[in-house]
């Protein structure tokens, strides 16, 4: 008796194994495996529709911070930095324009609207960049100085301090190291 018990699960056991190596089961498992590449990609496009990147960054921000690679924005910091490093004043004055522009570009990607900086910082509440807001408007009306007066005098240990607000507005949001 247990002889055909043993005899009948091995049976069993080859039958199973054949039908498996079959060239049916073949085309199952093929199938199978574009359906399943075929739900992958229909996840992924599912998951960029919903637009997960942007609900990531407001949850670990806060806040949508435009994604800038740190590289590129290191890049476009150091050309502003390299004006300090002049005797010129009038290149003084083009790092703090510069310095201003970049931080208008990252206030627009985080949602802040308005026609130009002033309207964007307005819109700020205190408690959105903590400290930054009352000195990126010090830093703003500089810049305006610069712009609209044309007798407006720059030095070397002015211009490093407006530069060094928007440096520190940058660091704050991770933009620089």
């Amino acid at each position: 008796m247990d002889y055909d018990i043993q005899n009948m699960a091995d049976v069993a056991y080859e039958i199973l194994r054949n039908f498996y190596h079959s060239p049916f089961m073949l085309g199952v498992k093929i199938f199978l495996g574009l359906y399943v590449a075929v739900l992958f990609v229909d996840i992924v496009l599912l998951l960029v529709l919903r637009d997960v990147g942007w609900h990531l960054r407001v949850g670990l921000k806060g806040m949508d911070v435009p994604l800038v690679s740190k590289s590129k924005m290191q890049k476009r910091w150091d050309k502003v930095k390299s004006r300090l490093q002049s005797d010129s004043p009038s290149q003084y004055k083009v790092a703090i324009i510069e310095a201003d522009a970049i931080a208008e570009e990252i206030l627009t990607g985080i949602g802040y609207k308005g026609a130009n900086m002033g309207e964007k910082l307005e819109q700020i509440e205190p408690a959105h960049l903590d400290d930054h807001t009352e000195a990126l408007k010090g830093a703003h009306e500089i810049r305006n100085r610069i712009v609209h007066e044309a007798d407006f005098a720059v030095d070397a240990r002015m211009a490093e301090a407006v530069v060094g607000v928007y440096e520190n507005f940058l660091k704050y949001l991770d933009f620089l190291d």
